[in-house]
């Protein structure tokens, strides 16, 4: 099947690319989108047409499920693997949007077999291993700013953290680049993190959600990576190195050309 899909995308994108006046609009509606080169523009496009096509896309709660709104969520969802490739959502299905925030119910055995039953309140997205990704609508209205939340790629930089077999905070990395390394520099910088959320005097910029767990902090780093990447770059200059190395991008110096250009 993802043999045939692969034939297939560049009839899709010879037939169903989306539209230019369409595509203007998503740029400047996001600033998160500023600076791009003529050939990384492109390259998103393309990429968001095949998101677009190969996803499925459902709404609950009476939300006017519009091709504009599928847009939004696409481009930005695209945006991570913009140097990447389609193939690493392949885990990826289904894109479910809900009106505002939620409570998700859990379930969970203990090793002596004793089921632990709990809720999470005021959920924003949520990613399944296998299963849809769940975005609030509300949420992904207030992302794509600039000031560091975007549910959209907290959600998708779960999704990468699943490509190489485990929930862990390290995603598949590139030949060449170190697994220990990066388990040293992301597991040091969460500690540290964990240890600034209860000081007056150094206060991260940061979301302290990112301390929830080292999946946590992927996401949460990879939402400052793309929407603000001058707070990582201060905070935490290595997390920034890394994740460029990964992702392939330098957004902050993208987003300050971006800037300058306005």
């Amino acid at each position: 099947m993802g043999f045939v899909r692969r034939m297939l995308r560049p009839r899709v994108l010879r037939r169903s690319l989306v539209p230019a006046e369409t595509w203007d609009t998503l740029l400047s509606q996001h600033p998160i989108l500023k600076g791009l080169p003529e050939d990384e523009s492109r390259r998103l496009r393309e990429l968001t047409t095949l998101f677009l096509h190969e996803k499925t896309f459902s709404a609950a709660g009476g939300i006017d499920l519009t091709d504009h709104l599928c847009a939004v969520i696409a481009v930005q969802a695209c945006l991570p693997i913009l140097c990447l490739d389609i193939d690493w959502y392949e885990n990826w299905r289904t894109v479910v949007i809900v009106p505002d925030v939620f409570t998700e119910e859990y379930a969970e055995p203990d090793e002596a077999g004793v089921v632990h039953e709990w809720t999470e309140d005021d959920r924003s997205g949520l990613s399944w291993d296998e299963g849809p990704v769940v975005l609030s609508w509300e949420d992904i209205e207030a992302s794509g700013w600039g000031d560091g939340y975007n549910v959209v790629i907290h959600e998708a930089a779960h999704r990468l953290d699943q490509t190489d077999g485990a929930i862990n905070g390290c995603p598949a990395l590139h030949e060449g680049m170190d697994p220990g390394e990066w388990r040293r520099v992301f597991s040091g910088s969460f500690a540290d993190l964990s240890r600034r959320k209860h000081s007056r005097k150094r206060r991260s910029k940061i979301d302290s959600y990112a301390t929830e767990s080292d999946s946590e902090f992927f996401a949460v780093a990879s939402e400052y990576f793309f929407e603000n990447p001058r707070i990582l770059t201060t905070e935490y200059p290595e997390v920034y190195r890394l994740l460029s190395a990964f992702y392939r991008q330098d957004t902050a110096a993208r987003l300050s050309s971006g800037r300058a250009k306005r």
